[in-house]
């Protein structure tokens, strides 16, 4: 009979991965070469990016890029790289007119081509057209902002056809979302501990008493290939910082689309949508945003924020740093995945397909 150390890693298996992979620089560097330079990632919402100039920076691992709407209203999105000496480019978010390396001033324009290069008419060879920034893949989804380092991956709206409708079912006037509350965490745990941790119901009656009184055991999580729906049935809950109204809050709904982004529903409109990214092996920076349909919450609304911040996001953060301490215990190693033979409220069968999209992306056993 197999035991928990010698069973070989396969999909299908009823064991999660073996700890290492959660503190393995080497596992780790292969994600960022596999998963992350290879998949859709968000970087931000369509109003971030409302006029010709606005810019958004992201870091995925090693690589820095940017995102920037052109004077046409093209969505550009490049690598934060100048082409002079490598220096990063931009910083953050805001609006430029163009694209000024701080080094040596190399200026771009927004499509990325190269329009002054100081003393270039004295150099013998120099051609202008050679350096243009290197463009990466941008894609609107729904208002939601990706990109793709891989050159060659499909449309994301080919690869989860399904999932604008979901969108758009849930909140018709998605067009008009706008940023109103941004946090930046930085957690002491591997990015697979967030995941893993977000996408189970099974903890929430002891980890989230408050968030559970609003949910009941209509609790699911439907697999949808490269996304999950995770929805239930709502009550009006025991804590004025997460009150709904059922009759307007029928149904709370979140989502996960591969590999780490959660988009979530919230009582009054729009969505709060956690960004989960690797720093290291041991490391996550977590972006927690809210896009909702007014500029300005009420003070429901914004204890609703509040709560879901201050309150259940920290729960969660507490539980996957207890589990990254655990995972590097010699007295363990892997574990049974408590999967419901009929996928009930607390079973845990998407961590098992999270679990089987990491091997299929490493496809070496470690």
């Amino acid at each position: 009979m197999a035991t928990l150390s010698n069973t070989a890693l396969e999909v299908d298996s009823p064991l999660s991965l073996p700890s290492h992979y959660y503190s393995d620089p080497e596992i780790y560097q292969m994600e960022l070469d596999r998963i992350f330079y290879r998949n859709w990632l968000f970087v931000g919402f369509r109003s971030e990016l409302e006029n010709p100039g606005d810019y958004i920076t992201k870091n995925i691992g090693s690589e820095g890029i940017f995102v920037v709407r052109s004077q046409d209203g093209t969505l550009n999105g490049f690598y934060n790289v100048c082409r002079h000496r490598a220096h990063r480019l931009l910083e953050g978010n805001g609006h430029i007119q163009d694209i000024v390396c701080p080094y040596h001033a190399w200026r771009y324009n927004l499509d990325g081509i190269l329009c002054f290069a100081r003393n270039s008419a004295n150099v013998d060879g120099f051609d202008s057209k050679e350096f243009r920034l290197q463009t990466i893949q941008v894609e609107d989804f729904s208002g939601f902002i990706f990109i793709n380092l891989d050159p060659d991956a499909s449309p994301l709206v080919e690869q989860v056809p399904t999932l604008e409708e979901e969108f758009k079912s849930y909140e018709p006037n998605i067009d008009n979302l706008q940023l109103v509350y941004r946090q930046h965490i930085t957690i002491e745990s591997n990015w697979k501990n967030v995941v893993d941790n977000y996408n189970e119901n099974y903890h929430t009656p002891k980890v989230h008493p408050i968030l559970a009184s609003i949910l009941d055991d209509s609790y699911t999580v439907t697999l949808k290939g490269k996304y999950l729906r995770h929805e239930s049935n709502a009550s009006s809950g025991e804590d004025d910082g997460f009150q709904v109204n059922v009759k307007d809050y029928p149904k709370h709904v979140t989502w996960w689309l591969w590999p780490n982004l959660c988009p979530m529903s919230i009582p009054g409109g729009g969505f709060r949508v956690l960004n989960i990214l690797p720093t290291g092996p041991n490391q996550t920076h977590e972006t927690y945003d809210f896009y909702l349909p007014y500029t300005e919450p009420n003070a429901q609304q914004w204890a609703q924020i509040k709560y879901a911040v201050d309150v259940v996001n920290q729960e969660d953060i507490t539980v996957v740093e207890s589990i990254q301490k655990g995972l590097k215990s010699r007295s363990f190693n892997r574990s049974y995945i408590m999967i419901d033979q009929h996928q009930g409220w607390w079973s845990e069968h998407a961590i098992a397909h999270f679990r089987d999209m990491i091997l299929q992306s490493l496809r070496d056993v470690y």
